[in-house]
C-alpha cells in the first residue's frame, strides 16, 4: 500500500508466535486523503477520466461514475490547495488527486468517474450543460453560457446556478429560428461565479470561453430590444 514499516526478522518460538497480533494500516484520518494510505469506511478510490493521479481546497459533490452514482471531490485552483497531492485539472475544474498506486490490490478497488454536470440550468460549458441546454455563445459577446430551448409557450427553466440572482428569459434565437433562455441581469452581482456582459443594451450572464463546441451564433429576439429601449 505503498507504506513502509520497520521490521525485525520473523522468530520461530511458539510462545512468541501465539501472542502475535495481525494488525493492519489505520486508514487516512479524513476524507479526500491518498489512498495508498487507506480510505475511510465510506469512502472509495477513485480516479477521474483524464487524469494520472494541510488542505484548503472545498469539498464538493463533482464526481459522478456511467451508472450515475454521485460522488465528493476537493475542487482546487492550484497545487497550494491540496496539501500533499496536486491539483490536476480536467475541463477546467481542478481537482486534489495524489501519485497512483501501481499496488494490484488498490488497482481493483478503483472507481472510474467523470466531473458531473452543473447541477442546474444556465451553467457553465466547462463544467457541462443539462441533457436539454446547448452551450452557446450570443453574437458580439466573448463569454458563453448553457442555454435551454424555449418551451412553445415561450417559458424558459427556472432553476439557476447558486448565487445567481438574474432572470431566466425566452431572449435568444439562431439564424434559423430556435428559440433559447438566457439570465437576463444589470450587474455582475446577478451571475453569481458569471459575469453580466451587455450588447444592444441587454445583459445577459456568461461564463469566460470554454471553448466547448457551441451551437450556432444566437441574436437576441427583437422583444427584448424593444424592452430594453
Amino acid at each position: 500500500m505503498g507504506v513502509g514499516l520497520c521490521t525485525y526478522s520473523a522468530t520461530n518460538k511458539m510462545a512468541l508466535e501465539a501472542s502475535m497480533t495481525q494488525v493492519a494500516i489505520a486508514a487516512n484520518p479524513t476524507h479526500y486523503g491518498d489512498p495508498k494510505t487507506g480510505c475511510e469506511s465510506d469512502e472509495q478510490a477513485v480516479r477521474v477520466q483524464g487524469l494520472s493521479g494541510g488542505d484548503s481546497a472545498t469539498p464538493e459533490c463533482a464526481l459522478r461514475t456511467t451508472t450515475g452514482d454521485k460522488y465528493c471531490a476537493l475542487i482546487c485552483q492550484s497545487d497550494s490547495d491540496c496539501g500533499t497531492g496536486s491539483c490536476q485539472k480536467i475541463m477546467g475544474v481542478g481537482l486534489c488527486t495524489y501519485d497512483a498506486t501501481k499496488k494490484i490490490g488498490m488497482e481493483t478497488t478503483m472507481t472510474q468517474v467523470a466531473v458531473a454536470t452543473n447541477p442546474s440550468h444556465y451553467g457553465n460549458p466547462k463544467t457541462g450543460c443539462e441533457s436539454d441546454e446547448q452551450a452557446v455563445r450570443v453574437q458580439g459577446l466573448s463569454g458563453d453560457f448553457c442555454s435551454p430551448k424555449c418551451s412553445s409557450s415561450g417559458s424558459c427553466p427556472s432553476d439557476v446556478p447558486k448565487g445567481d440572482s438574474a432572470t431566466p428569459e425566452c431572449a435568444l434565437r439562431t439564424t434559423t429560428g430556435d428559440k433559447y433562455c438566457a439570465l437576463i441581469c444589470q450587474s455582475d452581482s446577478d451571475c453569481g461565479l458569471g459575469s453580466c456582459e451587455k450588447i444592444m443594451g441587454v445583459g445577459l450572464c456568461t461564463y469566460p470561453a470554454s471553448g466547448a463546441a457551441l451551437a450556432p451564433g444566437l441574436q437576441l429576439l427583437p422583444s427584448e430590444v424593444q424592452m430594453i429601449i
